[in-house]
């Protein structure tokens, strides 16, 4: 099946790939169950060294990284860049820390605690933090002497291409970090197959289908779903410049499509016209564009999938009683209408 990416800034195509078929996840599998026996026999300094050489190849194209995230999810061209250099930063801080926690523990002349590795891990990542959750889900699992096969979202496969095109420039050995691509039936077979652990980031729905089937291979996972943040402002606190921007932070950062984005907003009554009135003051003076303009606050949704549910909870909310104060419909100027500010 042929996959295809678009920029949702745009509508235009960035590019294709085939998902792949179970036959090459299987093969694929099998080549990591190889790879990781020599690549967790290898020294803890070699690994670290071999990881340090992906996170040089990838600091050598940080503005074509941080350009194709922009094009391909809708984040900002200046959040993309933070998205990169924020993935860097942890990729850096995992190898200065792997000596201290993974190196061999010695108590005394009868007892020794040494740290495994699991084997092959399954990382399932989504499409709204990428370089981020390649160092999340996947720098501490090699360092440590796993092997890892990445699958992203469908929604941004070119990023996988590119991550994969990172790691033939690396040190990393072959077969040590594989690339696979597809939607939810792809990561359901890649979690069946013979891998030995699964590290998921989405929606709590997948992670309970996820944890059903870890639950029957008896193998461990790892999953960070997604949330319903509240932010709670009290009788006694001050409301100023610095509570509304933050506000708007928290809601807003990726155009609102993360994990940990405030879900809802709690305002003491005495309070709620004072931080409606300043927040949609504040909302009304930012800018919806394109990601890659340096003058867009926010870029669009991811997708066109994504504006329908959005507009459909809007539309349900205005039935139930909820007051439009500022936004409500799509931009006009963005393929697809973009992401709409409410």
């Amino acid at each position: 099946m042929k996959l295809i990416s678009t920029n949702p800034s745009t509508g235009e195509e960035i590019g294709a790939a085939e998902s792949t078929t179970s036959a090459e996840i299987d093969k694929i599998v099998a080549k990591a169950k190889q790879a990781q026996k020599t690549w967790a026999k290898m020294p803890l300094q070699k690994r670290i060294a071999a990881v340090e050489s992906f996170v040089k190849a990838a600091e050598n194209r940080r503005d074509e990284i941080a350009e194709l995230i922009a094009r391909e999810t809708g984040r900002t061209i200046e959040s993309s860049y933070g998205n990169v250099d924020g993935g860097f930063k942890y990729f850096r801080a995992y190898c200065s820390q792997a000596e201290k926690h993974l190196l061999p523990e010695i108590f005394n002349e009868t007892t020794e605690i040494r740290h495994e590795p699991h084997g092959v891990v399954a990382a399932i990542c989504p499409w709204n933090y990428p370089f981020m959750n390649v160092a999340w889900q996947c720098g501490q699992a090699l360092i440590a002497g796993n092997a890892i096969v990445y699958k992203n979202s469908e929604l941004n496969l070119m990023f996988a291409k590119f991550l994969a095109e990172l790691v033939a420039q690396s040190d990393l050995p072959e077969g040590v970090f594989n690339v696979i691509f597809g939607d939810g039936k792809i990561g359901e077979y890649l979690a069946r197959s013979d891998v030995d652990m699964i590290s998921f980031t989405g929606s709590s729905a997948t992670g309970r289908k996820l944890a059903a089937i870890a639950g029957e291979k008896l193998i461990p996972i790892a999953a960070e779903l997604g949330g319903s943040a509240p932010l709670i402002v009290f009788e006694d606190f001050e409301i100023d410049d610095k509570l509304i921007e933050f506000i708007w932070n928290m809601r807003f950062v990726m155009n609102g499509q993360a994990c940990d984005a405030v879900k809802r907003l709690i305002v003491h009554k005495s309070k709620f016209d004072e931080v409606v009135t300043r927040l949609a003051k504040l909302i009304a003076k930012k800018k919806i564009g394109d990601a890659m303009d340096e003058k867009s606050d926010m870029g669009p949704l991811i997708s066109l999938k994504q504006l329908e549910k959005l507009e459909a909870q809007v539309a349900d909310a205005v039935k139930k009683g909820a007051k439009v104060t500022c936004g409500g419909a799509r931009p006009a100027h963005l393929a697809n209408g973009g992401g709409a500010i409410l």
